[in-house]
């Protein structure tokens, strides 16, 4: 007669975010449905409390490739929101397209979204107290290992 034991804590495939030196790497992502999306809570350089999202994009309305995965990958701080769409074939970005950004008590100028093999990054001036103090605000999204890993930076 034998036993066999069968540790109740196997890894789990279920997607997964994590917060590593603020890098958020998102991963397992080819288990999220359309539409379906994963989320974690971060703290921004001023200490206020932020949120890093990718959704899963439905790509059987696109005329993307089967074999692609599209992404919105968006930030939602205290005074600004941000997204933009990502679309992802054999672990490269093929195309990034339509981004949004909202601010709260500031304006925003000289927004660009750009993107090659690697990544896809949403870069904008955020202008706080009428011009008086500018930052550089930026969100990348960076796909990593398999087709099912994108790891997302951001300065706000």
């Amino acid at each position: 007669m034998s036993f066999g034991v069968q540790s109740a804590f196997a890894e789990s495939n279920s997607p997964k975010a994590t917060v590593k030196n603020n890098v958020v790497t998102f991963s397992n992502l080819d288990q999220l449905k359309a539409n379906e999306k994963l989320t974690i809570a971060v703290v921004d350089s001023n200490g206020d409390p932020a949120t890093i999202t990718i959704e899963s994009v439905d790509n059987s309305i696109s005329r993307v490739a089967k074999s692609s995965n599209s992404w919105k990958v968006s930030y939602k701080g205290v005074v600004i929101h941000a997204y933009f769409y990502m679309t992802v074939t054999n672990n490269k970005v093929t195309n990034a397209w339509d981004y949004s950004i909202t601010t709260l008590g500031s304006t925003y100028n000289d927004a660009s979204l750009t993107y090659n093999s690697s990544s896809a990054k949403l870069t904008f001036t955020s202008n706080a107290y009428n011009g008086i103090a500018s930052h550089t605000c930026w969100l990348k999204g960076t796909p990593r290992g398999t087709n099912n890993e994108v790891d997302v930076t951001y300065s706000m």
